[in-house]
């Protein structure tokens, strides 16, 4: 029998930019499965590809910035609905760069 995937992974990475964000508000609320928002920001006067993650409406992060283009591009063209970013692991002893990883996971159209 052949199991068909629902997702496909896109990107697997440390959240960047944590330290510099908000995210300390909620990182004991923080678990692996958890969803985030991306949103898109070519407004960045750091990186016209930059994208926004957001915990429950809390900016936490960006996606990092040497595989934001691709992503922004479809983000771009209508194609959000076809990605989901979630949190696979947490670790509050580390580095700020370091203590949220992240999958974006391209989803299968049904």
């Amino acid at each position: 029998m052949l199991i068909k995937k629902n997702k496909t992974e896109f990107l697997n990475c440390n959240l960047a930019g944590f330290g510099h964000t908000e995210g300390y508000l909620v990182l004991d609320q923080m678990r692996p499965g958890d969803k985030l928002t991306m949103l898109h920001e070519d407004e960045n006067r750091f990186d016209h590809n930059a994208i926004a993650l957001f915990y429950n409406d809390l900016h936490v992060g960006y996606i990092p910035s040497g595989c934001n283009k691709q992503l922004a591009d479809f983000l771009d063209n209508g194609y959000s609905d076809i990605f989901e970013c979630v949190i696979t692991s947490v670790n509050k002893d580390e580095h700020p760069n370091n203590q949220v990883r992240i999958r974006v996971n391209l989803l299968r159209k049904e």
